[in-house]
Parts: structure tokens; sequence; C-alpha cells
């Protein structure tokens, strides 16, 4: 079996990329001999899904972002380390993001790269401009628009430029969505470097027992540019009897929860949801809503909503338009309006008939646009072709 060594700056089970990478582990076991190094380990993954992803080691340096050189020559040295004791036949990178790092992994084993954010081509934030609305700026002197400190701007605009030119040494680069592909081309990678290879839903399941849909779901980390005010005060315009589940953590926890204690029942915070505890709210949702500000790279727990067979109403950014069809699936809205999104809501509260068509389309669409065999194969044919093999597994 390819013997591959997975590079990430760290092992959590918090956010979709985290999950992504998960999931991509796990159903590597047994068709390649896989090591995990990460930069950090927050704990938060249970120990059952832990024991199915393979060997797994801490490797200090790999979260680096890369602006300051302290520390960096030790980093590189401890991955010549790793990789001389692996001896791995390729290596896949996931949200590594020092140059130094990336270059050097290059350079020891042929290597790809999956980027599932924005610090490839966006050095403020995540596509989103000063004023907090979608940006379409190409990476460049205007991106320092965006920063009080300009000289820190500058610094931050050649770190990302320097990641963007690490990429060309990969032998692919793997993105989620058509969005992502066509905004790195935008920055200047070459043209055919990066393939599109969306997700798969792993660890989402419906309960044993049918669940009434009795709620509307929020599920993110909660921030600011993930639409979070944006979902609370829809949930105030919504007119039926079924509330607005919110279940995340993050720096709005407090607003969420003082927002919901006001809201005479019409908002509930359930806190942050571990894998059966989302497949539980995702069941018993009446619709998922997605309401993102910034450039979503993909939208991960859309996905899992739309394999549940539950509509998702979701913000028309970045790369959600890859997997939601608009009047099918669920329906994209214009960014930041809360009326739009609690209109959606309650079209979808009026019409029974239709929500559950929605539902039955998307779960289609889950299941053959996004089947996780096939995908998998994907990647391993990206595997064979980087490593220069005939098989993998």
């Amino acid at each position: 079996m390819l013997r591959v060594l997975h590079l990430a700056d760290r092992l959590s089970a918090w956010g979709g990329a985290d999950r992504h990478m998960i999931a991509v582990l796990e159903r590597l076991q047994g068709r390649a001999r896989t090591l995990l190094a990460v930069g950090r380990d927050d704990g938060s993954l249970p120990p059952a899904e832990r024991a199915m992803i393979g060997p797994i080691v801490r490797l200090k340096g790999l979260d680096r972002g890369g602006l300051s050189p302290r520390g960096q020559g030790a980093a590189v040295a401890r991955l010549e380390r790793l990789a001389r004791d692996f001896r791995p036949e390729l290596i896949h990178i996931h949200n590594v993001v020092d140059p130094a790092l990336l270059a050097r992994a290059a350079q020891l084993a042929p290597s790809v790269i999956t980027v599932q954010d924005h610090r490839h081509f966006c050095p403020g934030r995540g596509k989103m401009d000063a004023h907090g609305r979608p940006c379409g700026q190409v990476m460049g002197p205007n991106c320092l628009a965006c920063f009080d400190d300009r000289e820190y701007g500058q610094r931050l605009l050649e770190l990302t430029q320097r990641r963007l030119a690490a990429l060309a040494a990969m032998g692919r680069v793997l993105v989620l969505s058509g969005y992502m592909a066509a905004e790195l081309e935008r920055a200047g990678l070459p043209q055919g470097l990066a393939t599109v290879l969306p997700p798969f839903v792993q660890g989402v399941a419906p309960p044993a027992e049918t669940t009434p849909a009795a709620h509307h779901l929020l599920a993110c980390r909660l921030v600011g540019r993930k639409g979070v005010r944006v979902a609370l005060a829809a949930a105030e315009m919504l007119s039926g009897p079924w509330p607005l589940v919110v279940a995340g953590t993050g720096p709005l926890e407090a607003e969420v929860a003082a927002g919901a204690a006001r809201s005479k029942g019409r908002i509930i915070f359930a806190g942050w949801a571990d894998r059966p505890g989302m497949s539980r709210l995702l069941a018993g949702a009446r619709g998922l809503w997605l309401p993102s500000l910034w450039a979503e790279p993909f939208g991960i727990v859309g996905l899992e909503a739309l394999h549940l067979g539950v509509p998702v109403l979701a913000a028309r950014v970045g790369g959600v338009a890859d997997w939601l069809d608009d009047g099918l699936a669920g329906r994209l809205l214009p960014p930041g309006d809360a009326q739009a999104l609690a209109d959606a809501a309650n079209a979808l509260d009026q019409d029974e008939a239709a929500r559950q068509a929605m539902g039955r389309h998307g779960m289609a669409v889950s299941r053959s646009r996004f089947d996780p065999q096939a995908l998998m194969e994907r990647l391993l044919q990206t595997y064979r072709q980087a490593a220069g093999q005939a098989e993998v597994g």
C-alpha cells in the first residue's frame, strides 16, 4: 500500500475542514498506509473516531502562519526528520499555510494539497471587504484597504502571495468547489493545477426512529461572518410555531444565549453538538439556515442537511451554489438579508408538500453527486498520478 503522510495544522472535531479531513482518513484505512501529523490537537475528537483514522503524531510548528521567521527553521527540521523516519511515497497537506513548510514538503516527496479556505488568495477577511460585504477584488494592492495598519497589511499581502506561489510546486491542488478553483486561478495559480474534488458526508445518519420536523436550524461557529446576527433577526420574523435552534460555539455565544432568553421561545440555544447530536438536530429540522456573509469555500453542513432530506436556505456566496440547486433543494438568498431569510423559512412552513419535495431532491443530489465511494476513487487516482504509481490499495 502507498505510504501517505498527512500534514495538518490541527486535529479537531469542530469545523467543516476538520470533518472533511477526518472523513478522508477514515476511508483511507486499509487502502493506504497513513500517518497524520498535526501541529496541535485540541482533544475534541472523540476516542472512537480517533481510533478510526490511523496513527497520529504531533509535529510542533505545522500550525505556523508563516508571518514571523521565528521557529521556522526548527519546524522545517522536524518535518524533515519525520519524513526520513516514515519515508512517505506521497504527502497530502491539509490547512498548512507556512510557505517554507509547503516548499520543503514538496521537495521531500510528491505532494498534493487540499486548499479549504482563502489564505492562499486573500490576505484579509476571507473575501469580505472592510464593510463586511462580499469582495470581488483579485489579490493585489487594493487588499490594503481592509487594513487600518497598512504596513501590517503589506506584510500579510506578501505572505499570501508566497503561499500562493508555493502551490505551484504541488503535484495537484485539490479544492472543494468551482468557486475556490476560480479564485486561485484569478490570483495566479497556473491553469489546470487545481482540481475540484468535493467533500462527502461521513458520520451523520438519520436516527432509528422518525423525528418530526419541529424546528429550523443554524449550525455553525458563532462568529459574525457566519451570518449569526442575520439569523437571529430572521428568527424574530418567523410566522409559524417552529423555533430556530442555534447549535454551535464561538465568540458570539453569549449574544446568542441572550437573544434566546429574550425571544420567548422563538430562538433556542443548544450549544455545541457532537456528531450524534448533530444527526438528531438535522433529522428534526424543517430547514437548515446557512446565512454566511463571507464566501463559504463549500459549506459542508449544508451537504449534511441534504443527505438527511432537509432543505437548505443559504446565502448565495462562495461555493454554495456548487451543491444547492436553487428552488429545488432549498433557496439561494442575498447575503445579509434577514427579511429574505425569514420569508424563505415562512414559505417552507406554509407549504409542507414543497418542503418535502425539496428534501427528496436534496437527498438524491447528496447520494448521486457526492457519493463517498466515487469521490474516494477520484482521490486515490490523484494519489496514483502524483506518486507515479499504478495502483493504490
